[in-house]
């Protein structure tokens, strides 16, 4: 883990020391903004006992910051920093029985999980030139996320005792423990890619609304679960506005 974040500094460092390098001395062009996006999330698992089940809504807000690159201004580099919540859903595969000497059952135990990262993406912007008022973009690059708090809801069964023929947990029934500390079993860091487009609309002088649609795809994994894996994808509404 060390490692990973010695290589995360070190290539923030070493993009806004090419975008310094790259960017006129003039701060004309450097934007600072705010965005509120809901998301809607979901967890692939790469597990034989996990499946994906579904999806969840969350949203993410922050600071949103641009340096340009040359001096034409089509091409930015954009970053920020991101309160980024996620919310996923999957189901464990589970072996019972009702009672002693009944043949097995197996259920699908659901979990829905609630993220909270910490988050800084990497990306390249690149921009059309004003057209009316609007100025289309496409956006690409790396999300890094810090996991701050794990929560989930958690269905689990009532155990009473064990079938000693197959060895199996005799369950009564099935309740739901709600917003259990997941944060354990969560990895520290993810990492992801970033893709989307959009357009903003300029409102006066520096003003702009940005309005665009962004996938987030986690290529780490997210569990701290020894045989267990899964990553975190998320698809969002970007709304921000530029001053």
């Amino acid at each position: 883990m060390k490692k990973v974040l010695a290589l995360f500094a070190a290539s923030v460092i070493g993009t806004t020391t090419l975008v310094a390098q790259e960017t006129p001395s003039s701060s004309e062009g450097v934007r600072f903004g705010i965005k509120l996006s809901p998301n809607m999330g979901f967890i692939r698992p790469d597990s034989k006992d996990l499946a994906s089940n579904g999806s969840g809504f969350g949203y993410t807000f922050g600071l949103l910051s641009e340096f340009p690159i040359g001096a034409e201004g089509n091409y930015r580099f954009a970053t920020g920093v991101f309160l980024n919540n996620i919310v996923g859903k999957w189901t464990q595969e589970y072996t019972y029985v009702d009672n002693i000497g009944e043949p097995n059952k197996t259920k699908g135990l659901e979990t829905e999980v609630k993220l909270q990262y910490i988050e800084l993406p990497l990306t390249i912007k690149m921009m059309t030139n004003e057209i009316g008022y609007m100025r289309y973009f496409g956006q690409v690059g790396f999300g890094n996320a810090i996991n701050i708090s794990a929560k989930a809801n958690i269905e689990v069964p009532t155990v009473t005792g064990t079938d000693n023929g197959t060895g199996s947990p005799v369950v009564s029934g099935f309740t739901t423990s709600d917003d259990e500390d997941l944060q354990n079993d969560i990895m520290l860091y993810k990492a992801s890619l970033i893709v989307g487009g959009g357009l903003e609309y300029n409102f006066s002088g520096n003003t702009s609304l940005l309005v665009g649609v962004t996938y987030n795809s986690g290529f780490t994994n997210i569990l701290d679960i020894e045989g267990e894996k899964a990553k975190a994808n998320y698809l969002e509404l970007t709304l921000g506005v530029f001053f």
